[in-house]
């Protein structure tokens, strides 16, 4: 997700005491809440998701039932899950899940492990990557939602003052961060005006989901030890050195990306003060907004290295306290793998499907042609790469953040690895206890 999440841990901790104290014994239900029935269906999803209400009530429509929706804003999810599945609730049957959180809610024991209740032939309808995203262990925990891509984009007005060839669309002509350095540091120049361009920024410049295709890249594959004890030789490994110190350079000894903080850089790029800009589809309103001339390039790579994209999004899962798994297992399979159900749930989000049939609709479209949306689907289809699983990866993010800005800043990226490694370890021991 392109948004970080925070995570009050001393208020959850006072709430799940709060709530112990007054039902000792039995897990605590909101007030007015009704628990799930044979023919009830309570599904917490994102105030993101509102749009798609119509659609769960076709799912309560076909099977006789009443789906009941709560719906709660992106700043209070977590929170709301932590407590409510943290206390074990039954009054949750379906809820909403980050990507990269799933793992850590299946060792919390949030999460029904739903392999037994979908067919192969559902799991065969949605993109591998997408379905590794909710596959913990060998176990189905979520199906996705839908999913996100991340592209190059470029200010043509830019290139056009330095008299330089746009970056091709196409994915067989990508360019390497090789390249993309070279073009970077001819378009770093102060103008006319005295306003200093920058040649390359990243629209989440300190957050894992964009950077991680760096190390990625560069052969990195896992994070955390196979035991999920220690992170330890994975996040400080030779590849995530060297995708740091490419990091480093671009602001500290190429001086081509702006100190500035991910909430800044997409005004940088709007505003025409960078020529190339590492984000999401979903700036291109802003782009347009702006009145922008701008084009687009597939997500580069490591001469000699993979080709990797960051990919994944909201998923659904089954609560593992509802009374109501079975049905709550097969809403889950209907809404997130039934073709004709992605198409709909695509036509109203227009976010990147995990769907095979929806990709290869939008792919094979003539008026696609050279879109966006037609190099997400092929990114989609054959570079999207899952953020890493692991028990405390909430903790692990905060702290590769910090250490990410400390490395734009001027700490040295072995150094500033090593002391991140000391601190996700000790912050993710509560949960080998």
């Amino acid at each position: 997700m392109k948004r970080k999440h925070v995570f009050t841990a001393a208020l959850i901790f006072c709430l799940l005491l709060a709530m112990a104290a007054c039902t000792p014994n039995e897990p605590s239900q909101p007030s007015g809440s009704n628990e799930s029935s044979g023919g009830e269906l309570n599904v917490l999803i994102v105030s993101d998701l509102d749009p798609l209400e119509p659609v769960f009530q076709e799912f309560g429509t076909e099977n006789g039932i009443t789906v009941n929706v709560e719906s709660i804003p992106y700043a209070e999810i977590f929170d709301t899950i932590e407590v409510r599945l943290g206390a074990k609730e039954s009054s949750v049957d379906v809820l909403v899940a980050d990507a990269p959180l799933i793992t850590n809610y299946a060792a919390k024991n949030y999460l029904c492990d739903i392999s037994s209740y979908v067919t192969e032939d559902s799991l065969n309808r949605i993109t591998e990557a997408s379905l590794a995203g909710g596959t913990v262990d060998g176990k189905v925990m979520a199906l996705p939602l839908y999913s996100s891509s991340v592209n190059l984009y470029y200010n043509k007005d830019l290139f056009d003052e330095k008299d330089l060839e746009y970056p091709s669309i196409d994915p067989e002509d990508r360019m390497t961060w090789e390249q993309v350095v070279e073009l970077a540091k001819q378009l770093t120049y102060v103008n006319d005006a005295g306003t200093q361009i920058y040649g390359l920024t990243f629209e989440q410049i300190d957050t894992p989901y964009q950077l991680l295709p760096l190390s990625q890249s560069l052969g990195a594959t896992q994070y955390i030890n196979d035991d999920q004890t220690s992170v330890d030789g994975y996040t400080n490994a030779d590849a995530v050195v060297e995708a740091c110190q490419f990091y480093y350079d671009t602001f500290n000894t190429w001086n081509i990306s702006p100190k500035i903080d991910g909430a800044e850089s997409t005004g940088y790029f709007t505003a025409g003060q960078v020529a190339m800009f590492v984000g999401g589809s979903w700036q291109i309103a802003s782009m347009d907004d702006a009145d922008m001339n701008w084009g687009v390039a597939p997500h580069p790579y490591f001469e000699g290295g993979e080709v990797v994209t960051p990919t994944g999004s909201w998923y659904m899962g089954v609560s593992n306290y509802s009374n109501n798994k079975e049905t709550a297992a097969k809403f889950v399979e209907w809404l997130t793998t039934e073709d004709e159900i992605c198409q709909e749930t695509y036509d109203i989000m227009q976010n990147l499907p995990c769907n095979l049939s929806v990709l290869e609709g939008i792919q094979n479209d003539p008026a696609n042609e050279g879109t966006v949306a037609a190099l997400n689907v092929y990114e989609a289809m054959n570079t999207a790469v899952a953020r890493p699983q692991m028990v405390g990866y909430e903790e692990w993010q905060s702290v590769m953040q910090e250490t990410y800005s400390d490395i734009k800043n001027g700490a040295d990226p072995k150094t500033a690895l090593d002391d991140a490694v000391i601190e996700i370890d000790s912050l993710i021991a509560k949960y080998q206890q």
